[in-house]
């Protein structure tokens, strides 16, 4: 039992484990047209269901000063194909925010059009949603028993009323029945019972394989990853393999588990995250083996001992973005799979030179990232900005590079695991997806910010509990990241 631990703690993750770990929805800010925006998606948990958008445009000061719709497309049939648009309402006290309902009908990667008229004209901003199963409804057990007396109730209805009809309908006002009518109606009785039976019996199994089929093919399921370590004459590499029925090495183009395509020009981005202390990481850029994409090599950098978790984001075609989970044990010596073989130390070696890797909480040239945080709690499904900015070693406010063209690379992680996100200023969506639906050649189309010092990420943390953020940014040509605690609280009750 003992050895399966490893392995059941592993399945739980893998299980919670979505385009983001633990954290389904949708965060984006940016720019709709001359507006800039804050839009999130908050998915039921079920597909088919109803999702919860909501829209807040910067600078927006009197109620009914913009109208606002929304509208979304499955990938493959594109915003042409797509339902009306539906317009945002209002909402009461907050001049800027509106909000709507749209349903998603199908677990798939979607195109949301955002579209805002205003004072300065029209704006509109496709992002990428990946409307994700992550829940069954279970019934209720006094819904249950409710149902079942009905249907017990329903039955002996029906089957009275096939009797009476067999045994009476032929005779005049009056007349008594006789002994082969009752027979008659006897064995209409026992017929329509068998048949009843047989669609009770037959109903069951339609819903046990409906539900079956859902759970296979519809409820949220990340490709199935192994990770291994090998050594190589100068350098320890960890190969990050896809081992999935749905992922063969020859993509479906008419699947959403269509090809690969690079976000931020990388394939995956590898993430390493040290427990249960939170205390190093790593963002890596593994390379594709074969064009097949079934095994991702990335030499290892000097990290400490101990276990990691392993995170792998990719993106296919389609818009649909997921991130792989696995584990690996960095160890000093060893040579079982899936163990580190040599030392936890060494000369630092990089399989991409955007890879980045933090052993500690302190900046080596005195440069600080400092946290301007709210005041305010930070409480579990409120949506908020986190927010940055930069110093160097005399406390001067300084600007940053773009780090794969973004401003800043934020990774949330939970502390007990069953939460993961790689955020940027743009939100928690794809930019390779959004790029894609663009129809741009630009890597970095729909997306415009400052490459100053002013960060800032919308996220709602999902669940209540500890996590550790981990803030990275470039400057002067290198890649600076710190650490901060975050106690995340539950919704107040009512």
């Amino acid at each position: 039992m003992r050895r399966l631990r490893p392995q059941l703690a592993l399945l739980g993750l893998a299980l919670l484990s979505m385009a983001h770990v633990g954290s389904p929805d949708t965060f984006f800010g940016g720019k709709a047209g001359p507006y800039d925006v804050r839009v999130s998606v908050r998915l039921p948990g079920v597909i088919p269901g109803r999702a919860q958008v909501t829209v807040r445009v910067e600078g927006a000061t009197s109620t009914g000063s913009h109208h606002v719709t929304v509208r979304a497309g499955q990938w493959n049939v594109g915003l042409k194909g797509a339902p009306p648009p539906e317009p945002a309402a209002g909402v009461p006290g907050d001049p800027s925010l509106y909000s709507a309902e749209l349903w998603f009908m199908t677990a798939s990667s979607y195109q949301l059009a955002v579209h805002v008229d205003g004072p300065a004209g029209p704006g509109e901003v496709v992002i990428p949603v990946v409307a994700l199963a992550t829940a069954e409804r279970q019934m209720p057990p006094w819904l249950g028993s409710v149902l079942a007396a009905l249907g017990v109730f329903l039955t002996a209805g029906l089957l009275t009323i096939i009797g009476a009809a067999v045994r009476e309908s032929g005779l005049t006002p009056g007349a008594q029945p006789d002994v082969v009518r009752t027979r008659r109606a006897r064995i209409g009785i026992a017929v329509a019972a068998v048949i009843a039976g047989l669609a009770l019996w037959g109903g069951d199994k339609w819903w046990t394989a409906e539900a079956s089929a859902y759970k296979r093919s519809v409820l949220y399921r990340p490709f199935n990853a192994e990770t291994a370590f090998t050594q190589n004459a100068d350098a320890r590499v960890l190969t990050l393999s896809i081992r999935d029925p749905r992922w063969t090495g020859t993509p479906n183009p008419l699947s959403q588990f269509n090809a690969l395509i690079p976000d931020h020009g990388k394939l995956m981005h590898l993430f390493l995250v040290r427990e249960p202390t939170l205390d190093a990481v790593a963002h890596l850029h593994p390379i594709a083996r074969t064009p097949a994409a079934l095994d991702f090599d990335v030499d290892v950098p000097p990290l400490p001992t101990g276990r990691y978790r392993v995170y792998g984001d990719i993106v296919h075609e389609s818009g649909y973005a997921q991130t792989l989970v696995s584990e690996i044990e960095l160890a000093a010596t060893a040579t079982a799979t899936g163990t580190a073989t040599g030392t936890a130390t060494g000369t630092a070696t990089a399989t991409d030179p955007d890879d980045s890797w933090f052993n500690g909480t302190d900046l080596d040239d005195g440069t600080k990232i400092v946290w301007d945080r709210d005041p305010s709690p930070i409480v579990v499904g409120v949506e908020r900005d986190l927010r940055f900015h930069v110093q160097d070693a005399h406390g001067a406010t300084i600007d940053v590079e773009p780090y794969m063209g973004m401003a800043a690379h934020l990774l949330i992680a939970s502390r007990d695991g069953s939460v993961f996100a790689h955020l940027h200023p743009s939100g928690s969506i794809s930019m390779a997806a959004m790029q894609r639906f663009a129809g741009s050649a630009n890597p970095h189309a729909g997306h415009v910010m400052d490459l100053d010092s002013r960060i800032a990420v919308p996220y709602a943390f999902p669940q209540p509990g500890k996590y550790r953020l981990f803030v990275q940014v470039k400057h002067a040509g290198t890649v600076k990241t710190a650490a901060f605690d975050v106690d995340a609280q539950s919704q107040p009750k009512m």
